[in-house]
């Protein structure tokens, strides 16, 4: 089913994540962890994780990473600015994906490379509202710093949550980093506590869920719960 939503909001997070910010004509249903596809004129229908969690309303959030002159994506910022100035309706399909949050009570574990992020954002706002006590772990991977576009707002959450713990990786660093230097999964399978048997959301680069899904799933012999829509 396609809605027909306003784009109420386009602030850039960084040079280059968009974060838009939708309305729809009627109350807008998903669950944290869901994605939706969205028509972006010329460029066609993309789909992209909801950033926000779901609030009961008609607004949600979406964030668009890897934006630059060079980018395939650049014609359909174009077209979001556009419809922004003009008043125009985006057409949005209703929110799919399986890998959505579960309310259990097990230890969450949120594994997410790159723009993998935003699909991770939404349950964690979700995991916290549902019980501000449990115990959450984000391992947020990226190139450099400035890719990780909201380090103040989750180390912020690290101090209003105290069971909530937030570990920036980054492939490079300055001289005062703040991130754990290295590949995402290597930091993960270093420090992660698996064996308390946590649900372990994944979300980033088809390849990177695939090996993760395939090396947790031998190191503790399937007793793990895994979601990602890249597993299904």
């Amino acid at each position: 089913m396609t809605i027909h939503c306003k784009v109420v909001s386009l602030t850039y997070l960084n040079t280059k994540t968009l974060a838009v910010c939708l309305q729809a004509g009627r109350e807008f249903e998903f669950k944290a962890g869901q994605y939706v596809s969205i028509d972006l004129g010329e460029s066609g229908k993309l789909p992209f994780s909801i950033a926000s969690m779901p609030m009961g309303d008609s607004r949600f959030e979406l964030h668009l990473g890897g934006i630059s002159e060079q980018s395939s994506l650049l014609a359909g910022v174009k077209y979001l600015q556009s419809c922004f100035e003009r008043g125009h309706v985006v057409k949005v399909e209703t929110a799919k994906g399986n890998a959505w949050l579960r309310e259990t009570k097990a230890k969450i574990i949120l594994i997410a490379g790159g723009s993998g992020y935003t699909y991770a954002r939404s349950i964690l706002q979700a995991a916290l509202r549902q019980d501000p006590e449990r115990h959450l772990t984000l391992y947020w991977g990226a190139y450099s710093e400035s890719d990780l576009y909201e380090y103040d707002y989750l180390m912020g959450l690290t101090k209003e949550y105290a069971n909530f713990h937030y570990i920036p990786v980054t492939e490079v660093t300055s001289a005062d980093s703040v991130t754990r230097q290295g590949k995402l999964l290597d930091i993960v399978y270093q420090d992660g506590d698996f064996w308390a048997l946590p649900d372990v959301y994944i979300c980033g680069r088809y390849e990177m869920v695939q090996a993760a899904s395939l090396y947790l799933e031998r190191q503790y012999e399937g007793r793990l719960t895994l979601y990602s829509d890249a597993l299904s």
